[in-house]
């Protein structure tokens, strides 16, 4: 029951992201299991984000972005964090002072959950390498 990120989850829906590759990979593994893929609330709002950012920059059409919010809507994921979690995120945000909040939001659900957190963003493995329970995806 892995704690899964936007990072993750982006390539999961963005408009031609490769679904042999890493995260498409856990996803199908996580299906096939029956698996829980578990994520704090912000993922929706960081993934719609970064569909919206992409249609700005012109990596994808209005359309193509309008079917992965459709898809992110209808993934597999539990919406898992609390009031806890937010408090442990601005500790563990001032502790590891590199660190978005948000990013933080994950590592707290992880931690109370007693999960793995799964990310494909390579600086926050790098700048959390003594937890344990963060794993880089790939």
């Amino acid at each position: 029951m892995p704690v899964v990120d936007a990072s993750v989850v982006v390539d999961w829906v963005a408009p031609r992201a490769d679904p042999h590759g890493p995260a498409g990979r856990l996803l199908a593994d996580l299906v096939e299991q029956g698996a829980p893929v578990l994520a704090p609330r912000l993922l929706l709002e960081e993934v719609a984000n970064a569909l919206l950012t992409g249609i700005r920059r012109e990596r994808w059409s209005g359309s193509e972005a309008e079917d992965a919010f459709d898809l992110l809507s209808r993934l597999p994921v539990e919406l898992v964090n609390t009031r806890e979690d937010f408090s442990r995120a601005w500790d563990l945000a001032r502790r590891y002072d590199q660190n978005p909040f948000y990013d933080m939001v994950y590592v707290a659900t992880a931690e109370r959950l007693q999960q793995q957190l799964v990310t494909a963003d390579r600086a926050l493995v790098m700048r959390l390498r003594g937890v344990a329970f963060v794993r880089a995806l790939g």
